[in-house]
């Protein structure tokens, strides 16, 4: 097989046992550092509550779900909180926006049904679809992933609607009981991210040891180059992986988060799934039998 031979880095720690089997389906050895885990928030039942009045007071038009934890941390607090029964009833008088097909999943799981996914499943993505419909005077509730930005709700500003922001969960460094529990409801082997693994793994990747490196959601790529940073390895390691790794993103808002760091992309699926991730890899790698040349220059000239 084209991944024959090939070592190929994991960075994700949800899913990183599948993806690995995955990598080896296809004749490749993985090679397991996991970068970045998930915290509940310790206020989570006052989060859900507080949603769910939210919902029941105010003529709410839209809830945009960002992330499949982020359905089940909500679900979860709302439970401790009493008002889960109340939370999924009120969901389902109010449109349903899911950024991706994993918090569609995890929100038919509790039986609520999503209206509308954006075609490019990012922030941006996001903003173009609402503003296609009319949002002038509508009241739009985001409950974010792990990380935030203010792209989402400046932009909705912009176009005329009051948006409402809520977070039940952060990315951590490690992976807590309350964000295991996440993954475990979720249906995920997960693997706790390690710091002395990532620090290997670049070590790994300066001594030519990676052939190929994963990034499966843009936390993954901001913690990876956190560590590299803490670590003085920022500069060899982009030059490394621009020169001889070939680099995987899953889907755009990862490609984004690792040019970002001033590395360019090799393979991007067409389709944002794992499989298809390590498929689009197989086929790069099988065709390209040359070294991987890239260089600072065609980095800038992308800026």
């Amino acid at each position: 097989m084209s991944l024959s031979g090939r070592t190929i880095a994991i960075t994700g720690s949800r899913r990183a046992s599948e993806l690995a089997h995955l990598i080896t389906v296809f004749g490749g050895k993985p090679y397991l550092a996991p970068t970045v885990g998930i915290e509940t928030r310790h206020d989570i039942a006052k989060i859900a509550q507080e949603f769910t009045i939210k919902l029941l007071k105010i003529n709410i038009r839209y809830v945009v779900f960002m992330t499949g934890p982020g359905v089940y941390s909500l679900m979860s607090g709302a439970a401790e909180a009493g008002v889960e029964k109340k939370l999924i009833e009120a969901l389902q008088h109010v449109k349903i926006v899911a950024r991706s097909v994993k918090p569609r999943q995890a929100l038919a799981n509790y039986g609520i049904m999503t209206d509308l996914i954006p075609r490019n499943n990012t922030a941006e993505g996001i903003v173009k679809m609402l503003k296609d419909t009319d949002i002038v005077g509508e009241k739009i509730m985001v409950l974010w992933h792990g990380s935030y930005s203010t792209f989402l709700k400046n932009e909705l500003n912009a176009g005329g609607a009051e948006v409402l922001e809520f977070s039940t969960y952060t990315y951590s460094h490690k992976l807590t009981n309350g964000g295991a529990k996440i993954f475990e409801r979720m249906g995920f082997n997960y693997m706790s991210p390690d710091e002395s693994k990532v620090v290997k793994l670049i070590q790994d990747i300066k001594e030519g040891n990676i052939h190929a490196i994963t990034f499966t959601s843009p936390p993954a790529v901001r913690d990876f180059f956190q560590i590299a940073e803490h670590y003085s390895e920022t500069l060899s390691l982009q030059h490394y992986l621009n020169t001889r790794v070939i680099v995987a993103a899953i889907g755009p808002s990862t490609k984004k988060a690792i040019e970002g760091n001033m590395v360019l992309v090799d393979v991007m699926p067409t389709v944002y799934k794992m499989g298809s991730m390590v498929k689009s890899l197989s086929d790069y790698m099988s065709k390209s039998n040359k070294s991987k040349i890239k260089t600072r220059s065609t980095l800038e000239e992308k800026e």
